[in-house]
């Protein structure tokens, strides 16, 4: 066997070698791509469920909220504030929510879950006053064009809840 044979066949070995390292780094990839994803929905889905458990824990709170939607009008200052700290909280969960869909880390199925809670904030005379004195203020961009879209949709479908 003379050298330019040996040289060949360690070149095809190298080449192997580096379609092996390809394949593995492939692989690895879309695992880690996998896992970000379940990560993802698991965040938003335990946001989804500690908003739900701080309502139900707290009568009150829930009161106001379901208050707040009908009018920011009817609640006192106290009152007031805690609509808007819920609100916020709502609206912060949403728009990390937006991102991820749009960063393509959540199914549509997942995103559809979260609209739906956008459209029940959307769809409240309340939460419109709020946006307009306070909401639309915190947020810019893409989630504020969002939450504009979503109270147009409702206005436009008389969906307007109190």
């Amino acid at each position: 066997m003379n050298w330019d044979s040996v040289g060949a066949i360690a070149e095809l070995l190298g080449a192997i070698g580096v379609i092996g390292s390809l394949i593995y780094v492939a692989s690895q990839v879309r695992a880690s791509t996998v896992a970000s994803k379940v990560e993802s929905k698991l965040r938003l889905t335990q946001n989804m469920v500690d908003y739900g458990d701080l309502l139900i824990s707290s009568p009150e709170l829930n009161k106001i909220m379901i208050d707040g939607r009908k009018s920011i009008e009817t609640l006192s200052k106290s009152e007031y504030l805690q609509f808007s700290n819920l609100a916020l909280k709502a609206c912060w969960y949403l728009s990390s929510g937006l991102f991820v869909y749009q960063q393509t880390s959540i199914s549509d199925d997942d995103w559809h879950e979260l609209r739906t809670i956008a459209t029940y904030w959307c769809a409240s005379r309340g939460f419109q006053e709020w946006w307009v004195t306070r909401g639309r203020l915190s947020f810019t961009g893409k989630f504020a064009a969002f939450i504009d879209q979503e109270i147009e949709i409702a206005n436009d479908a008389g969906k307007l809840n109190t």
